[in-house]
Formats: structure tokens, sequence, C-alpha cells
């Protein structure tokens, strides 16, 4: 009996270790959570529209290796899902593939300060629900000038930075949103954005429809929109709002910079 009992224990153990847990790898006399096999093939789906070189971090991204000790990937130590990217500066080239949203358990993405010169975003995007998660993404284009000036990057249509409905930091500065008709009405379903980055995007079209003053962003405390110019007035309704969200939301700093050398700089301080 005593032998009949400590079978079934020993086979109770073996199928809930097998179905509960992560697989677990032993590298240099340490457990490792193993990559999950699904985040491993969307990070390389983002590789491929990096140019490589032997500098860069990305470089060293393969098949053969497990993609929670790559660079510039952060994975949870129990789940073995990747949780973080972060290649800033990193002196990549190429394309911002955001295929790497549909990452499911990703909650910062930082490709800041690369020289990337395109971005391409996978049609179902919009149908994202899980990558609700994201709190921090940071996709800045690298700004040149002078004989080294390079054709923008240009982005038509932001609905999709909706789904995203957790984002706290967003920073698109560098990426021309000239004709993105929507912009407005993209950040305003961001409820729990903290701060807002867009400088030097070419912001022109300050037509809504909802009307703008149902541009609504209760979580709002920091609003950074540099421009070289801006092609179209800012109509009164804007300022309004932005007064009205500083009232209710206690914004600490609005700055819009109309050219290279004057900024006006607004700071409501929390009283």
């Amino acid at each position: 009996m005593t032998i009949l009992t400590s079978k079934i224990l020993l086979l109770f153990l073996l199928i809930f270790s097998t179905t509960r847990f992560p697989i677990i790898i032993s590298t240099n006399d340490q457990s490792l959570v193993k990559c999950h096999d699904k985040d491993k093939e969307i990070l390389l789906i983002f590789k491929t529209g990096i140019l490589d070189s032997s500098d860069c971090p990305t470089s060293t991204w393969s098949t053969n290796t497990d993609c929670c000790t790559w660079e510039g990937v952060t994975c949870d130590n129990a789940t073995g899902r990747v949780t973080e990217l972060d290649l800033n500066d990193s002196r990549l080239k190429g394309q911002i593939t955001l295929y790497v949203l549909e990452l499911e358990y990703i909650i910062h993405v930082d490709l800041d300060l690369n020289d990337f010169d395109a971005i391409s975003i996978p049609i179902n995007i919009h149908n994202i629900t899980h990558s609700s998660k994201l709190v921090y993404l940071d996709l800045t284009i690298m700004q040149k000038f002078g004989a080294a000036k390079r054709k923008s990057i240009n982005l038509d249509n932001l609905d999709w930075v909706s789904t995203f409905s957790c984002l706290k930091y967003l920073n698109l500065s560098g990426i021309d949103l000239s004709k993105a008709t929507n912009w407005l009405q993209a950040m305003a379903k961001l409820p729990s954005l903290l701060e807002l980055q867009l400088n030097y995007c070419n912001l022109c079209n300050f037509m809504t429809n909802p009307p703008i003053e149902h541009f609504n962003l209760p979580s709002l405390k920091t609003l950074v929109a540099s421009q070289k110019n801006f092609t179209s007035s800012i109509p009164d309704e804007f300022f309004n709002c932005i007064k009205a969200l500083s009232v209710a939301c206690c914004i600490k700093a609005l700055e819009l910079c109309t050219n290279w050398y004057l900024t006006v700089q607004i700071v409501v301080r929390q009283i």
C-alpha cells in the first residue's frame, strides 16, 4: 500500500511540474527559464528589418541561442516571457518592425537614438488585445541636418496607438505626422498617458472630428511638442483644452516650440 501510494504521489508531482512550470535549462550551474518560442519568433521577425553590423546588439541574436540571453532583451524570471526590449542608442539601421509590439507580455520598448529610415506597421496590429500591458514606448527617430539630412519617416495614421490603452509614456519625436489627420483623436484614447513627446513631428492638423473639446487625457502630466514651425493655426479650443487639462490633471509642463531658437514654455504647478 505504501509503495503504491508513493508511486501515485511521484506520478502526480511529475504531471504537475510539466504542466504548471516553464522549461528550465541549466547554464554554468545556474537555473534559467528558457525563452518562450513565440516571443523568440517575434524578435527574429523584428531583426529582419535591421541592417546588422558587427557592433550592434542584434548581430548576436541567433536561432541557436535563448532569446532571454540576447542583449537588449529582458525576460520574466518565472515565466520566460519577454517583458522589455531596450535598444536605446544601439547603432541600429534599417526598419522598425512594429510586429514586436505583439509580444504578449511586453511592458517596455525603447528604440530611441538609432538610425532607422522606415517604420512597418502590421495590418493586424489593430486586433491586438494582449499588448495592453505596454506602458512605455519610445520610437524617437534621430534628426539629421545639413548634408547628412535624410528623407523623413512618415506615419499617416495613428489608430494603432489606441490599441495600447495602458501606455503611460509615448515618444514619437522625429517622425513626420503631417499627414496623420487623426493624431489628436488617437492620443485621446490613451487614458493612462502621463507623458507625451511629439518633438519635430511637423504637427499641422488641429482640425478634429469629433470636435477638439472632446480631447481628453485624464492622466497627462507632461506634453512636449517642439516644432520647427506650425504650418497651420492652432485653434483656441486646443489651448482651452490644455487649460482645462492643467486644472483637472495638474499638468506640470507644457512646451510648444515654434522655431529652433524660440521656445514658449508654460509651467503649471500643482498648488
